[in-house]
């Protein structure tokens, strides 16, 4: 049986991974030394787990670290969803790969296993994040913050699994229900869902 919710993210994460790819050459010849999806210490922000961030874009890493962050400019529209997957209720929003929203409802997020979930998309191997030379894409995500029940994800160029992983944390963290959408684009009720 093909997941429901692979099938359907799928064509998001390929328009953002598509673009992204596309971007980087562009890049590259404005900026000869840059390197993609370098990884970066960020300790201001305690939100981050582990406090680590890859960005798209770096410009030069020494003296001084300068980046570019890539972005859209408009999403993969389609019709929310909602119903019953592997006993969760999954509220499915239009939402951008690299601004995600995952939300809980009935439980905080198990810390534990969240951290497992990030040290495996963000490629850290012994504490240590992976670091690929040059301009190149690794299959990571770029960023992961997580409050209470609500968790925001940059998924990066990381495939499908990385969310259908993500699902499976939330729903062993005990959520009732999960709820995926982007933070900035409200998500509205199909109109034959109306009351």
């Amino acid at each position: 049986m093909t997941d429901p919710i692979a099938a359907a993210v799928e064509p998001i994460r390929e328009k953002f991974v598509q673009a992204y790819v596309q971007w980087l050459p562009e890049m590259q010849k404005l900026f000869p030394q840059g390197v993609s999806e370098h990884p970066f210490a960020i300790q201001h922000d305690k939100a981050l787990i582990r406090n680590l961030y890859r960005i798209d874009f770096a410009t030069q890493l020494e003296p001084k670290p300068e980046f570019r962050e890539f972005r859209l400019n408009d999403m993969l529209a389609f019709k929310s969803w909602d119903g019953p997957v592997d006993g969760v209720h999954i509220h499915l929003h239009p939402f951008r790969w690299d601004a995600i929203v995952v939300q809980l409802q009935g439980a905080k997020w198990d810390m534990a296993a969240l951290t497992r979930w990030f040290d495996r998309w963000f490629g850290l191997m012994k504490d240590t994040p992976v670091v690929t030379p040059g301009v190149q894409t690794g299959g990571f995500i770029h960023a992961a913050s997580v409050q209470d029940e609500i968790l925001h994800a940059d998924l990066g160029t990381a495939p499908v699994e990385a969310l259908t992983e993500l699902i499976a944390v939330a729903r062993a963290s005990g959520a009732i229900a999960i709820a995926i959408s982007d933070p900035v684009a409200k998500p509205t009720t199909p109109k034959d869902q109306l009351q």
